[in-house]
């Protein structure tokens, strides 16, 4: 793999589910750093998550999701913020590892970075959430801007 033509994205893809919860495997690169962890969700939170994106960004608040426990075994989050006039946003994603740390905390694998996202992969990536929260099956990809 060539990491210089590597390309800014979220991607979050159902990879197991039951009746109260799914397991996402979440994957993040600005390009130049690229992490991936597997974190439980629901759909109710999800799914409220991705309706407060719809329209996105209409005013400039700050939108914020979150899975799993911070410092605890898996963890995930993304919070969206208005950038300038032009409709740019950044999302700020922060990944842990899926890892125990009952014995050394500094054994697991955190990660955060910026993508700079365009209004309308906002809406495609609303819409495909949407169906992954609600069906709990699929992948939803936000696609950064790359210039």
């Amino acid at each position: 793999m060539d990491i210089n033509n590597q390309k800014s994205f979220l991607e979050l893809k159902v990879i197991w589910k039951d009746d109260d919860m799914f397991e996402l495997k979440v994957t993040a690169s600005n390009g130049r750093y690229l992490g991936t962890t597997e974190v439980y969700d629901t759909s109710e939170t999800l799914t409220e998550f991705a309706n407060s994106l719809e329209g996105y960004p209409t005013n400039s608040d700050i939108l914020f999701h979150e899975a799993g426990q911070k410092d605890n075994y898996a963890y995930f989050s993304m919070k969206f913020c208005f950038i300038d006039s032009a409709g740019l946003v950044g999302v700020q994603i922060t990944l842990e590892d899926n890892v125990s740390t009952v014995y050394r905390p500094e054994e697991k694998s955190k990660m955060t970075l910026e993508i700079i996202v365009e209004p309308n992969a906002i809406d495609n990536f609303q819409k495909a959430l949407l169906t992954l929260a609600i069906k709990q099956d699929g992948i939803a990809t936000l696609y950064g801007r790359d210039s």
